[in-house]
């Protein structure tokens, strides 16, 4: 535990890139940290703002140290806060739309100092909004069951807040033409934040836009009783009706892993909190939305890659720092609230763009050359199989193909083939420097799949 007189010296980072009032309340929250003032140096980093919040984070918070990029570098922006660290044993990162608790700190460099072998401390991510809950039972065609029905929007009181929705149990968020949607499935529950606007209403009464895809009937349950709905395949409907006030803390992130597909998985996502993730475990992995670095690992592992931009760039260091040997743990005792894909939303073209396109660059310069082959190849087959799908819903409708998610992946596909010599140029480096074998590292990036105690 750390001792009065004994505290370390923290460098918390939040980066910005014209995060207007949620950056500006998430540096109020940051600024209420509790440890000692002489221990702790606060640093925005930005991106080349146009939105004038610098100017206000400046104004308000004189004590803030402030760095200037001069133009939009992505999430590794945060490499110009993190090249130096003389004196600094540990560097906090921090999104600006996350919002910490004052008593944040602490537990993760308590967690840190209990083993030197412990790279990064990652708190539990909420999500910022608390929801309210309906459950959604669908009855139809059984082998379509679970693509029977979409969730295009939910508004209340006149003002859309599908952004800040989810769907939990469903089929995914995806996009067309149409714009994103998520898929409901039967059991799934589409959770709606408890207030709109700047939180003065409160959702009471609410409006989904629903799409049919084939004939079925859809129950949404929790509100004032049930309500039934006939759809018919091609039927896009508003529903109107009441739920009920018993809003939940949802978990975002509690630590990370990668699956055998090496896609990044967050531990705990779309889970309503309670309290099953109040005992601290190693995981693979962690998310850049809020996590304490040991120094020593930064200096022993390097920067954020800039080829990745935005996603999966604190997954490719987290796997860089595995191969070295650092280990991650989580510590729920720190709650961070994390408003989800504020800057680029969740299913838009440009998110959808980057993960798939840095998901390929992290097995390029980490996997296996089998697991290579593998991926590729399986990134061409589910391809095709999109193309298939919409050409035959074409078809049945007669309409034109709607080509978006293909067109996305072949171009998220190409851009990282355009980036194979970069990438095993790094993999070469990478190697090099590692200290696990390829076996041993694919074993560890999994830890947090299965809850065992760290």
């Amino acid at each position: 535990m750390v001792s009065p007189g004994s505290h370390p010296f923290v460098r918390v980072v939040l980066l910005n890139f014209n995060g207007g009032f949620t950056m500006v309340e998430a540096m109020r929250a940051l600024v209420q940290t509790e440890w000692p003032a002489d221990r702790i140096e606060i640093i925005c980093v930005d991106n080349g703002s146009t939105d004038r919040s610098l100017e206000v984070i400046e104004l308000e918070f004189p004590s803030v140290v402030v760095v200037r990029n001069g133009e939009n570098l992505g999430f590794p922006g945060n490499n110009s806060a993190m090249r130096e660290l003389k004196g600094v044993d540990f560097v906090a990162l921090v999104n600006s739309d996350a919002f910490v608790e004052p008593d944040w700190l602490k537990p993760l460099v308590d967690r840190a100092r209990t083993d030197r072998g412990i790279g990064a401390v990652v708190p539990k991510l909420l999500f910022a909004d608390r929801f309210l809950e309906l459950t959604v039972k669908l009855q139809g065609d059984e082998t379509q069951r679970k693509r029977s029905a979409a969730l295009r929007g939910v508004s209340s009181d006149s003002k859309e807040v599908f952004t800040r929705c989810h769907v939990a149990g469903g089929g995914g968020r995806s996009s067309d033409r149409s714009g994103i949607f998520e898929w409901l499935a039967d059991g799934a529950v589409i959770r709606i934040p408890e207030t709109i606007g700047d939180g003065s209403g409160t959702v009471r009464d609410i409006v989904l836009e629903l799409e049919s895809r084939s004939n079925c009937t859809a129950t949404f349950s929790g509100g004032s009783g049930e309500i039934e709905i006939e759809l018919t395949s091609g039927d896009r409907v508003s529903l109107a009706l009441s739920i009920a006030n018993n809003p939940v803390d949802v978990v975002n992130n509690v630590g990370s892993w990668l699956d055998a597909a090496w896609i990044c998985r967050e531990r705990g996502l779309y889970e309503a909190d309670r309290g099953q993730f109040d005992q601290s475990i190693e995981v693979g992995t962690w998310c850049g939305a809020a996590v304490l670095l040991r120094a020593e690992q930064v200096a022993d592992v390097g920067l954020f890659d800039e080829t990745f931009f935005l996603y999966y760039e604190d997954t490719d260091l987290a796997v860089r720092g595995r191969g070295r040997g650092w280990r991650f743990v989580t510590e729920p005792k720190s709650v961070v609230r994390h408003v989800h894909s504020a800057s680029t939303v969740e299913g838009s073209a440009i998110a959808e763009h980057y993960i798939e396109r840095n998901r390929l660059l992290v097995v390029l310069r980490h996997a296996s050359v089998s697991d290579i082959l593998r991926v590729f190849i399986r990134h061409l087959l589910v391809t095709a199989s999109y193309l298939r799908s919409a050409c035959v819903s074409a078809l049945s409708r007669r309409q034109r193909p709607d080509l978006t998610r293909v067109h996305r992946r072949s171009a998220s596909f190409l851009a990282a083939l355009k980036l194979l010599p970069r990438s095993l140029s790094s993999r070469r480096k990478i190697a090099f420097n590692r200290l696990l074998s390829s076996d041993e590292l694919a074993g560890e990036l999994g830890f947090g799949s299965g809850d065992s105690p760290a």
